[in-house]
């Protein structure tokens, strides 16, 4: 399972402890320290400690104390909803926007060559292709209606 969500992060373009940590605690039955969850994935504390600030960051997990004890627990956050709307769509948005504004800069400089080469033809089609398809994929991101479903 731990190893499944270090590849469903990198899906999302994150890094594959931010997967394994909230797998980790989302398997969890009570939240974990920074202690348990470095003695559990063999990774040191100080990595976890800004794996789990980014976690936090992006509303995957929160932080939680327990009565009597000084050090910081941690558990996932389990509404996929708000997950999706605390951060994760906010940054597969800005990911698409960063793509679509690399294909047209690409695009402009393919413009800029002298020629008309098959190759370059092939190029331009397929980088306005990449383009029509982040926008769609922005329109759908932004969409109330797709908001309001997750």
């Amino acid at each position: 399972m731990i190893d499944g969500g270090a590849r469903t992060a990198q899906t999302f373009g994150l890094n594959r402890l931010l997967g394994q940590i909230y797998m980790l605690l989302y398997m969890s039955a009570d939240p974990l320290s920074l202690d348990d969850i470095s003695g559990e994935l063999g990774i040191s504390k100080p990595s976890i400690s800004i794996a789990c600030r980014q976690l936090a960051g992006l509303g995957v997990l929160h932080r939680v104390w327990k009565k009597g004890d000084r050090k910081d627990y941690y558990e996932a956050e389990t509404n996929f909803g708000r997950i999706l709307d605390s951060g994760l769509l906010s940054k597969i948005d800005m990911s698409v926007q960063s793509a679509r504004q690399q294909f047209e800069d690409c695009l402009s400089t393919l413009e800029k060559q002298k020629g008309d080469s098959q190759s370059l033809q092939h190029m331009k089609t397929r980088l306005v292709e990449a383009q029509r398809y982040c926008n769609r994929l922005e329109k759908l991101l932004n969409n109330p209606i797709v908001r309001a479903l997750v």
